[in-house]
């Protein structure tokens, strides 16, 4: 989240901002406060929230599969279920394992350790709705209708777009999604973020998978119009562009670290270390700088996301970090909504509030009338920020309705005077 004042006086954070000559120290500032900085608390709760909406919105029974490193030869991967050698090939068996590593040598487990774990309570919690990687037998036993595959962050979208090419080499998959209009499977991806080019990425792949994210990751490219980053992480990049590019993998550029790690789409200089340089976040691991992550309500970050949308006397007023959270998400929303683009995840990028929390305010404003069909500010929509810039409470936004009368005493009746 925006503003992460904490993080930007923990030491390691200091230290690190001191390698930077002093006229380029103001733009590594910069590029921290636009990170989003992800808890542990955060990541569960919110992935959990969105993979209970997405069972909520389109029913039961489940598939979920975790994203991993999935077995490959010649850049073609395995088939992600068994396939019987006869004349009409059937898919048979069990489902993949959630946690495997690919290389014998490597038994490293990266983030879809986090993710399995939370796959599994869920799936213990919802067992008659939920399953976990169910193989083949199972998705004909169950009827199982769709194949949710689960990941915290979609980079370059290779990762995923392998795991569902993994499952669109098996024919009974191809020949179950041929037929999801009536009964058959149909794909989503849930991730905690994504890069706008690695969803781009993952929902061009032929099994047409639906996207859906917890937040908007921002980016360098989302995030700074200006080329000075982009110049600060080239100059500082601690390895040549043949080992990364300055901007991360596949020129990424995204501005996310989990209380897991980071991913390895963000700019080196974050991560990477030479002999003229030490990373904030060593091998892409958080834990010397991950307690100063900022919780989910924090006014210090509303404080800077409505600085960095421009609404100075907005946030000079006070009144937003104030706020209860659902006032305080909708104020939020109308500031961003002040101009384009105006879509859920843009506005979640810029508000530092998660897509269902943003649809939900869009929903509140749209039935109030402060914004249009297309998402622009109404005349009434304009009066409410208006009211939120005084110094006094906007009323008709931030006020909560009366509660029900009832009595709380019990008195004697009075004698009727004659």
């Amino acid at each position: 989240m925006a503003g992460n004042a904490a993080f930007l006086r923990a030491e390691p954070t200091l230290a690190w901002l001191g390698q930077f000559e002093p006229e380029d120290q103001p733009a590594a500032i910069a590029l921290l406060r636009a990170m989003t900085l992800v808890s542990r608390d955060a990541f569960a709760d919110r992935l959990c929230a969105l993979i209970l909406q997405r069972l909520e919105e389109g029913g039961g029974p489940v598939g979920l599969y975790v994203e991993r490193e999935w077995k490959h030869r010649h850049g073609i991967p395995f088939r992600l279920f068994k396939e019987s050698k006869t004349k009409v090939r059937r898919a048979h068996g069990v489902g993949p394992r959630p946690v495997e590593p690919t290389k014998p040598y490597d038994a490293d487990v990266g983030s879809e350790g986090i993710v399995a774990q939370l796959v599994s309570e869920l799936c213990r919690t919802h067992s008659k709705r939920l399953l976990n990687h169910p193989g083949p037998d199972a998705i004909r036993k169950h009827g199982i209708r769709r194949f949710i595959l689960i990941t915290d962050f979609i980079g370059s979208g290779k990762r995923a777009a392998t795991y569902l090419q993994a499952a669109w080499r098996v024919r009974s998959v191809r020949s179950w999604w041929s037929a999801r209009a009536r009964k058959g499977l149909s794909f989503e991806v849930l991730a905690y973020a994504a890069s706008p080019r690695g969803r781009s990425a993952v929902e061009r792949h032929r099994s047409r998978p639906a996207v859906y994210v917890v937040v908007g990751c921002p980016t360098l490219e989302t995030s700074f119009s200006d080329p000075t980053i982009r110049q600060l992480c080239v100059k500082y990049s601690p390895v040549p562009p043949s080992v990364m590019p300055p901007t991360g993998f596949r020129n990424g550029g995204a501005l996310i670290a989990f209380a897991h790690g980071i991913p390895n789409n963000a700019p080196p200089m974050l991560y990477k270390r030479s002999a003229s340089w030490a990373p904030l976040f060593p091998a892409r691991v958080t834990s010397t700088t991950r307690e100063h992550f900022p919780a989910a309500s924090d006014p210090e970050a509303v404080r800077t996301h409505l600085l960095a949308m421009r609404q100075r006397r907005l946030a000079k007023a006070g009144q937003v970090e104030s706020a209860k959270p659902h006032a305080q998400s909708l104020l939020l929303v109308l500031a961003a909504l002040s101009r384009p683009p105006r879509e859920s995840e843009a506005l979640s990028r810029r508000t530092g509030l998660t897509v269902l929390e943003v649809e939900a305010a869009l929903k509140s404003a749209l039935k109030h009338g402060w914004v249009d069909g297309r998402y622009r500010l109404t005349d009434s929509g304009h009066s409410e920020l208006a009211q939120a810039r005084k110094a006094a409470s906007p009323k008709s936004l931030l006020a909560e309705a009366p509660p029900f009368y009832y009595p709380k005493l019990l008195r004697a009746p009075r004698e009727v005077s004659s």
